[in-house]
């Protein structure tokens, strides 16, 4: 028998994470998992911010901008998935690397990405993240594709 008690899910807030928050909530209710929201704040590329291409300035507490935006989107999806009960967790690092990192901090029995993020390159794959989660993961991955949350869950 199958024995869900932790599920982490990775969301980008695209129209993909939505689907595998929708996922993640259908089975957390049916395992009456624990739930971890993981996003990924990418660290700054400073050089892509000098003159001429971008601004030059970074203000000082720009991670702490990025943590609470975060913070209010996460929520946002929440929201509209009704995982009320959920933890969210913010790392700032390589995402497909911080993924498979709070999966094997937390012992998560399952993990859930969608298949495509925000990128024109990943969605010509698998999706680089989510092929990366698949590979690397410390337990079974659920990837999914936007338009199949239509699904019943015995």
């Amino acid at each position: 028998m199958i024995r869900l008690q932790k599920i982490l899910v990775a969301t980008d807030f695209s129209e993909h994470s939505l689907v595998a928050l929708k996922y993640t909530s259908a089975l957390a209710e049916a395992f009456r998992a624990d739930v971890l929201v993981c996003h990924v704040l990418e660290r700054p590329d400073f050089l892509a911010q000098l003159p001429p291409v971008g601004e030059g300035y970074f203000p000082p507490n720009l991670p702490e901008i990025q943590e609470k935006q975060a913070r209010i989107h996460t929520e946002q999806q929440l929201a509209q998935t009704g995982l009320s009960n959920a933890r969210v967790v913010i790392r700032v690092g390589t995402p497909y690397l911080e993924v498979v990192n709070t999966a094997k901090e937390e012992n998560v029995d399952l993990v859930i990405v969608g298949t495509h993020g925000r990128s024109a390159i990943a969605q010509l794959l698998l999706g680089a993240v989510a092929e990366k989660v698949v590979r690397l993961a410390p337990c079974p991955v659920l990837t999914v594709r936007s338009g199949e949350h239509e699904f019943v869950i015995p």
